[in-house]
Parts: C-alpha cells; sequence; structure tokens
C-alpha cells in the first residue's frame, strides 16, 4: 500500500473548509457583496437539496472570514437549529451565545451582561419578547452587531409553530434598533417552511435567497485537479465514467473520489467502476434520502413527470425551478434528463415499482401493467418460456423493440445489480406494447379476441398514451389538457375494464 498518497477525499461527508472547499467563485462574491463586504451584513437564504454543500459554502464565505466581520465588530454565531426542541430554547441560544462570544473578546460590560440575565429570566415567561429586544437593543447600543448563522432551517416548521416566532425573527433581523442579521440554510423555500409552520408572517420577504446548485464546469475541473495535485492521473475516460456516477454532485463527487483514491493506494491502478461499486450501497442511500425528502416537499411527483411523464400538472415555472436546484438538465434532444445517468437510471427503476405509483397517476400505472402482464401470459400459453426468442424469430420487425429492451436492461443490471428487473418487457413504452398487440400474426389469433375492434381502433389510443408518457420538452410546456387527461383516462378504464378477465384468467 501506499502511504505516501494522501487522500483528499479522506473527510468527505463533513462540512468541507479551507483548501479543501472546491469551486463556487461566483457564489462565493454574491455572499461576500451581500454579508461580509456592507458595514452592516444582510439577511441572506442559502437553498438547495440534500447535502449540496450549504452548511460548507455558508462556514466557507461567513465563519473563515470570521475576523473581517469582527474587525467591523459584527458577531458571527452559527446556530444548527436542528439542535433545538423548543423555540424558547433557541431564543435562549440567541442570547447565551452572543454573550459568550462579546465575553471571549473582552467586550462584556456591566449592562450587557445585567440585560442577558434580565432576558434569560424572562424566557421563563409566557411573554418574555421586551426583555429580549431590549437585550439586542443594549448590545447594538454597545456598538456591537450580530450576525446568526441559522443552519438547517427546514427544522424551523416543526420548531417555530405559528406565527410569533416567526414575527420575532423577522423584527429582529428588519429593524436597525437591534443590528442583527440572519442567514439561513435550507433545502426548501422560506416561504413553504413558514406554511409548513402555519405562519403567514411576510418573514421571507427580509431575506436574498442564494440558490446552490450542481458544480458548474470551473468547479469540476478543480474536483479533477485534485487527484493530479497527489500524482494521480484521470484520464477522459475515466472522468465520462465519474460523470455518469455522480453527475456534478459534489457530496457524490467526494465519496466517488474518496473511493478512487483509496485503492489506488492499495494496487495503484484505477477502477471507476469498482470503485463505484464497492460504495453502491451508500449511493443507493443517498439516492433514498433525496426521494423521501422530494417526497415530502411534494417535488417527487413533478420530477418523475418530467423525466418520464404521464405530464399530468408540470408547468414551466417548476421546469424551472427544478433546473434551479439542479436535479434536472435540459438534453441535446430537447428533453430533460436526472443530474447524474447513474441518478436518472435509478429514478427509471425504482418509477416501476409499486413504492412510487402513488406519486404519478395510479390508473395509468395500472393500465401498463395490465399491458405487459397480458402480452406476457397470452405470449406464454403460446410458447412457454421462451416466447420473446420465438416471437423475434417469427417476427423479425419486433426485435428491435426488445434489442432496446436488453440494451436497457443490460444498462440496469451494471448499475444495480440484482435490483434491476429481470423481466424484459417491463422495458417496454406504450407504443412498444400496442406495437406487439397489434402485429401481423399476433392480432387475430391472439388479441383480437380479447381486445375487440380493429388495430385501426387502438392505432388512435396507442397515439393518445404514447404521448402521455413522453417527457416535458425543452423550452415549451406540453402539460396535457383536461380533455387530454379525461379521454386518457377513459382509454385506460376501458383498457383495464377488458383486461381484468383476461389477466385473472
Amino acid at each position: 500500500m501506499n502511504y505516501e498518497v494522501k487522500n483528499p477525499f479522506a473527510d468527505y461527508g463533513k462540512i468541507v473548509r479551507g483548501e479543501r472547499f472546491v469551486g463556487r467563485k461566483s457564489i462565493i462574491k454574491a455572499i461576500e457583496s451581500r454579508i461580509v463586504q456592507p458595514e452592516n451584513p444582510g439577511n441572506l437564504a442559502i437553498i438547495g437539496v440534500h447535502r449540496i454543500g450549504k452548511s460548507s459554502l455558508a462556514y466557507k464565505t461567513i465563519i473563515e472570514r470570521k475576523d473581517k466581520l469582527i474587525a467591523k465588530q459584527v458577531l458571527p454565531i452559527w446556530i444548527g437549529l436542528s439542535s433545538y426542541k423548543q423555540s424558547t430554547n433557541f431564543f435562549r441560544a440567541l442570547i447565551t451565545k452572543c454573550v459568550r462570544e462579546i465575553r471571549r473578546l473582552n467586550w462584556l460590560s456591566d449592562e450587557i451582561q445585567e440585560s442577558s440575565e434580565l432576558a434569560l429570566e424572562a424566557l421563563k415567561n409566557e411573554d418574555p419578547w421586551a426583555e429580549i429586544t431590549d437585550f439586542f437593543i443594549e448590545v447594538q447600543e454597545a456598538g456591537y452587531g450580530n450576525l446568526f448563522i441559522l443552519d438547517e432551517f427546514d427544522h424551523a416548521r416543526h420548531l417555530f409553530e405559528g406565527e410569533t416566532a416567526f414575527q420575532c425573527l423577522r423584527e429582529l433581523a428588519d429593524y436597525p434598533d437591534y443590528r442583527l442579521s440572519l442567514v439561513l440554510t435550507s433545502r426548501r423555500n422560506i416561504r413553504d417552511i413558514e406554511l409548513s409552520a402555519g405562519s403567514s408572517s411576510p418573514f421571507h420577504n427580509i431575506f436574498q435567497v442564494q440558490r446552490l446548485g450542481m458544480f458548474n464546469d470551473e468547479d469540476l475541473a478543480t474536483y479533477f485537479s485534485l487527484f493530479s495535485s497527489i500524482g494521480i492521473q484521470i484520464t477522459d475516460a475515466d472522468q465520462e465514467r465519474i460523470l455518469f456516477y455522480c453527475g456534478a454532485h459534489p457530496y457524490l463527487l467526494e465519496m466517488l473520489g474518496c473511493e478512487i483514491v483509496e485503492m489506488f493506494r492499495q494496487n495503484e491502478q484505477i477502477d471507476v467502476d469498482k470503485a463505484a461499486n464497492a460504495i453502491f450501497q451508500s449511493v443507493f442511500e443517498h439516492y433514498d434520502d433525496m426521494i423521501r425528502l422530494l417526497r415530502e416537499d411534494g417535488t417527487l411527483n413533478k420530477l418523475l413527470q418530467v423525466l418520464f411523464g404521464p405530464v399530468i400538472d408540470v408547468k414551466q415555472i417548476d421546469v424551472t425551478e427544478l433546473q434551479n436546484y439542479g436535479l434536472i438538465k435540459p438534453t441535446e434532444n430537447g428533453t430533460y434528463a436526472a443530474y447524474s445517468e447513474h441518478f436518472h437510471d435509478y429514478l427509471k427503476l425504482h418509477e416501476r415499482s409499486t413504492e412510487f405509483a402513488a406519486d404519478l397517476w395510479p390508473i395509468w400505472r395500472d393500465t401498463e401493467k395490465a399491458l405487459r402482464e397480458v402480452i406476457t401470459s397470452t405470449m406464454f400459453k403460446v410458447h412457454g418460456n421462451q416466447w420473446i426468442e420465438k416471437l423475434e424469430a417469427e417476427r423479425p420487425n419486433l426485435q428491435s423493440i426488445f434489442n432496446e429492451c436488453r440494451k436497457a436492461q443490460q444498462k440496469e443490471e451494471r448499475s444495480f445489480g440484482d435490483r434491476a428487473s429481470q423481466n424484459l418487457i417491463d422495458f417496454t413504452y406504450p407504443a412498444d406494447l400496442f406495437t406487439i398487440i397489434c402485429a401481423r400474426g399476433l392480432w387475430r389469433p391472439h388479441f383480437e379476441p380479447i381486445f375487440g375492434h380493429n388495430p385501426n381502433y387502438w392505432e388512435h389510443r396507442k397515439q393518445l398514451l404514447a404521448k402521455c408518457r413522453n417527457p416535458v420538452a425543452h423550452n415549451r410546456s406540453e402539460v396535457l389538457q383536461d380533455h387530454e387527461l379525461k379521454t386518457i383516462e377513459a382509454y385506460c378504464q376501458e383498457i383495464l375494464s377488458i383486461l381484468s378477465p383476461a389477466n385473472s384468467s
């Protein structure tokens, strides 16, 4: 093992600081302009998806510039909001942490000390607000300001139920009498957090919002340079595989980077796929956390519609928000893909499962499943277990459908192993299913007795159902109209009523 190679990613998962911090130059400048450079900092919200680097960015831009702020007599104070179960304990922390920092700097006066004791005692009562504001006025009159970094502010939807706490925070951070500023990090929009807490206050209006997305090209170049800085040469092919698994997601890049370096330390070889395979369990856990959080936020439904359809209620503003978060990106053919090809495939894998059924249109999912089942059961009766191979031999025009299915299945197996579906027909789309059903030599003897009517009748349904399955196209809205939704729902009900006896027999 080569112990001389130091792993620059060994501490991934923690707040990244110092020289370990990668890129983000433009947003760092924006935060400096808002927080560090002014005599009195403004209020700021850093918003981004799970593990995108919000806390690291706040630490880099504010805590690491603590001396500059203190030189202007502004006290930067970090508070992890999720540590508190009661709002009174949170407000107590605002006071005690402020006093502790003032004492550390030898700035503590008798007046500030006395005012803090009164405020802390008042927090035992029902209405401590006057004493709290008196304390911050005392601090401001002594010439000092406070800059509170409230990390994981999403917890406020549980901590601050109702109007009062948000109104108090707004007053503290808005009125010049208190010289107090707030920097929030959160996954959700501040307005959404307020609404979840049952508040309709205008608290969110006092913040400049900086949305933190995935790495840009410059950030990625800096990331890859970390390998060369320790003597590891990453080829273009290696970079392509790393981006396949991670996209430009900082946390995933660091996790995979750590494993690549560790494997190099052991055998001085680079094998990105082997390294990815070693961390798959952690990657899948991260994906599942993201999916759970997106479901809680009501975003998962929109994401799946944009990527896979059916497109029911997605608007352009939804697409824009998903892009701002870095969850999707436009493709060359005018549609959208998830931030990494691997995560896109993971969503596609689970999109077929019952777990995701409630997030899409249930009747649509049932219809797709029923069509696949009737084809499988009917062809099994004719050809047995090898029905796909025999069908391809007899109907060469269907071979391209199954070849595409095999490519998709093999890709899924490479990425997800035994999690991948072993049923080839799972990889078909509505147009494929109707092409099989209406194929010459299959329709009349096998499927006409089940479906009735004629192929032209089903061709019309095929076209509309296929449109339903298409993802949102780039730069235009393809939300289905109300009359189309009603028609598709009627078609699905028709198909399900026809197939229910066939699939139960």
